[in-house]
């Protein structure tokens, strides 16, 4: 199986995009300036709307793991956290957006990572992904890539509603409501869900609700937009490093109460060279979790004592930014960026006999950044974009991060092209507050952690653009990686260095678009530099194939496989393991009853692959589900 999809994938393209999305639309994951889709590098991967609509998946997960270049795992099921690993990169060298909106958290363990598990997908246009050093365009956080999640919008003249109810086996099931209409010159969208997953994983719970809205509208020259989003969520699985159900030896459940809101606005106002804007962002996290401890096993002879904590992220965000086009071959963004965070956590570590250890911490820092970028096209197939942009945090030196890309572009006629690229770029992270304040591992005197990589890029357009394939080695090394010490005392420090290298094949091909087929293949090594070890739960091998199949009006088909290969994995009950490789089939069927009335029938796991994306914690098998949904 492994071969027939590395031999599928040598033929066509990553985009998951290539259901023809919008070509105008707007991508901000991978610059300050205005870039439709057809100007964008292989590293950039768009997940459209009519991708979802269309291979109905039961979470965010099931379709990103199929990008070149991404890993996606969650401990336990959607009880737990998804991490998202970009090119072999440790989850939290990936800056992830809402809207434009900065939602990664710096007050948890895994040093300010996203949690990818809660966020349903209804509530999702498209999904942008920038592989690569990003810190140029975005600051701290995008050392590896970025991932920013569009929610949904409204697009038409008249008011629309309509109503999605899903449900599955393992007690999955979601409502969906959603609405829109035009307003005062612009047009509102607002929708709400509420969803659930039982036991796929045994131990695994998850409960979430979230509201949500938005509105755009055009006042002459000047456009205004604004977006919300709050969510809740009740969760459960068994703990980090605990072993899972098969080798946890506490049977108790971590339980995980989260609270989300997120806020962005923006003003473009446009010139008539250019434009001037301004976006400000507000993002607000409260979590509590209550966990067992994890008891003591062949690697900790000690254990993890229960512990509660309770944290919060709040953080605000102000960007001005410029851009001119002096001509059809030179075009600049300039401007500056201000954040404040503020971040808390009170917490406790119950050893027993009373003796109770408290592990509260609270950290405010602030930042600001000018930064510009350029971008210069010729004639000849010849372009170039660089990017710098100046970070001044509180408490460290300034920080400066550069991004280079050039490319040539050449014409083999009918439309079709062939282009070869490169870039370069450095990047940084500051450490988490986590990594800062934590009274017992924390250490203050942490310094950023930097990162430098370089990319190789062909690719092609065949078929006046109905068919593409790319192929990019990519390098990256990150120093000063924050790291354990046990010491005594323990603590985190920077002390290691982590050296990426791999290759990314990917392709598309869409035939008349009654059939639509992507795959692609990803082979990254991730070494930590001074011994040689490997890096926990990070797959050399991964490859995907996907098939979109529409063959009347009415019926809409789909068919998915992705492959994993082996990994290495630990925890406290078992020690260190390999977990072995898994191939998922999932499979859907869409059937427009009428103009108000969709029916669709999905499979995850179709062939009952019993696997593991963590030790201990084993998917149990198929999962079949239906839905309707009503439209007005």
């Amino acid at each position: 199986m492994t071969l027939l999809l590395i031999l599928a994938a040598a033929t066509a393209e990553p985009t998951l995009a290539s259901t023809k999305p919008d070509l105008d639309e707007v991508i901000v994951a991978c610059s300050r300036m205005p870039l439709p889709l057809t100007d964008l590098g292989a590293n950039v991967t768009v997940v459209s709307r009519e991708t979802f609509d269309v291979e109905k998946p039961e979470q965010l997960s099931d379709l990103l793991r199929r990008v070149a270049g991404v890993h996606v795992d969650q401990v336990g099921g959607r009880g737990g956290t998804g991490s998202l690993y970009m090119r072999g990169a440790d989850p939290n060298y990936t800056l992830v957006l809402v809207n434009g909106v900065r939602v990664n958290d710096p007050t948890n363990a895994r040093g300010g990572s996203f949690d990818f598990s809660s966020f349903d997908v209804d509530d999702i246009e498209r999904v942008e992904i920038a592989r690569g050093p990003y810190s140029a365009v975005f600051g701290g956080d995008a050392m590896a890539g970025v991932v920013n999640i569009v929610t949904r919008t409204y697009d038409g003249e008249t008011t629309k509603a309509s109503v999605d109810a899903m449900a599955g086996a393992y007690d999955t099931r979601e409502l969906s409501l959603r609405a829109g209409g035009p307003l005062g010159g612009g047009s509102w969208t607002l929708g709400g869900s509420d969803s659930r997953e039982g036991e796929v994983v045994r131990g695994n719970s998850f409960d979430a609700q979230r509201i949500s809205g938005g509105y755009d509208a055009d006042f002459g020259t000047t456009r205004v937009q604004l977006s919300a989003r709050y969510s809740e969520s009740n969760r459960a699985s068994f703990p980090d490093d605990s072993g899972g159900y098969e080798f946890a030896a506490i049977r108790d459940t971590e339980q995980r109460d989260t609270n989300e809101a997120v806020f962005g606005a923006g003003f473009t106002h446009m010139l008539s060279r250019g434009t001037l804007g301004l976006t400000l962002g507000y993002f607000d996290r409260d979590d509590h979790i209550d966990s067992p401890g994890v008891a003591p096993g062949i690697r900790d002879p000690f254990g993890v004592p229960p512990n509660v904590v309770d944290s919060r992220i709040e953080r605000l965000s102000a960007a001005f930014t410029g851009t001119l086009n002096f001509n059809d071959y030179l075009r600049i963004a300039y401007g500056a960026e201000f954040l404040r965070e503020e971040g808390t956590s009170d917490g406790q570590l119950d050893f027993g006999g009373g003796f109770v250890l408290p592990t509260s911490f609270e950290l405010t820092r602030e930042s600001w950044a000018p930064f510009a970028e350029v971008q210069v096209a010729a004639d000849n197939g010849f372009s170039a974009q660089a990017g710098l942009r100046v970070d001044k945090p509180d408490g460290y030196d300034s920080v400066t991060s550069p991004r280079v890309r050039l490319a040539y572009e050449f014409e083999t006629g009918d439309f079709n092209s062939f282009t070869i690229a490169a870039a370069w770029g450095e990047a940084f992270k500051l450490p988490s507050m986590y990594a800062l304040g934590h009274p017992i591992v924390g250490n203050p005197n942490l310094v950023p952690e930097r990162s430098e990589s370089h990319e190789i890029e062909l690719s092609q357009e065949l078929a006046e653009g109905d068919a593409r394939w790319s192929l990019t080695w990519f390098e990256a090394a990150y120093r000063n990686a924050i790291d354990f010490d046990s010491g005594p005392p323990p603590m985190l420090v920077n002390r290691n260095r982590v050296d990426t290298h791999g290759v990314e094949l990917a392709g598309s091909l869409d035939l008349d678009e009654v059939w639509v087929l992507d795959a692609s293949v990803t082979n990254v090594t991730s070494r930590i530099a001074s011994t040689g070890n490997e890096l926990r739960n990070r797959p050399e091998w991964r490859a995907g194939v996907g098939a979109h199949w529409n063959p009347v009006v009415a019926w809409k088909f789909s068919a998915a496989a992705t492959y994993v290969g082996s990994s290495f994995d630990s925890s406290i009950a078992t020690g260190d393991v390999t977990l072995p490789a898994y191939t998922l089939i999932d499979v859907s069927a869409v059937w427009q009853v009428s103009p108000h009335l969709e029916a669709y029938l999905a499979i995850d796991n179709l062939t009952d692959e019993q696997y593991e994306q963590f030790v201990g914690n084993e998917v149990r098998g198929i999962l079949p589900r239906a839905g309707v949904k009503f439209s007005l």
